[in-house]
């Protein structure tokens, strides 16, 4: 035990405790300037983010592609922080999950208006299904707003139909049948609902 204070006691005076407290402070304020940076950086995301949700709703996985391309992790951007790789996409979903804490974000508020609104247009639910799955993850959520009766689909093909084309009359040309059905298909309406199209 003697040996043990002596050895302390000789630190002491070789002034060791001193560069050890530097060192300790040093290491303090470089993770105090790391925080700021990610304070900064969080701060630059969060508000790009409420931008483009102010312009229009976004599904989450659509906002986070939009904030990745506006922020990228650039070595440069790593050695300022003094953070390993990883960290801009970590700070994005920070600022997402912050987004829908705060309700500025939701997949279910962006598929809602997003099927109205395709559905409006005249697109089918194969096609509205592929948009929506570019933009949000929630393929539960998708299927929900997607199952709409079989009759309101057959509405919506009908519409696209008379818009285009003036009438319903199956043609007598196989060749102009076939095209008509494949505009239907490019607008993403199931073989059953384009068959019944057709009277």
């Amino acid at each position: 035990m003697k040996k043990a204070e002596d050895f302390i006691e000789n630190l002491k005076q070789s002034g060791a405790f001193e560069d050890a407290t530097e060192l300790e402070v040093g290491k303090s304020k470089a993770q105090t300037d790391s925080e700021k940076f990610v304070d900064q950086l969080f701060k630059q995301i969060e508000s790009r983010a409420v931008l483009l949700l102010a312009i229009r709703e976004h599904g989450a996985k659509e906002l986070k592609t939009k904030l990745v391309s506006k922020f990228p992790e650039t070595p440069e951007l790593l050695a300022e922080a003094q953070e390993p790789a990883g960290l801009v996409k970590c700070v994005i979903e920070d600022v997402i999950q912050y987004c829908q804490k705060n309700n500025w974000q939701s997949d279910e508020r962006y598929i809602e208006q997003a099927v109205r609104s395709m559905m409006e247009k005249g697109q089918g639910p194969m096609k509205i299904r592929q948009k929506l799955q570019q933009a949000c993850q929630d393929s539960s959520l998708i299927n929900a707003y997607l199952d709409i009766e079989f009759q309101d689909w057959l509405e919506v093909a009908t519409a696209v139909m008379l818009k285009k084309y003036g009438d319903l009359s199956r043609p007598a040309n196989r060749n102009e049948q076939a095209k008509r059905m494949r505009f239907l298909q490019s607008r993403g309406f199931s073989p059953e609902v384009i068959w019944k199209v057709f009277r």
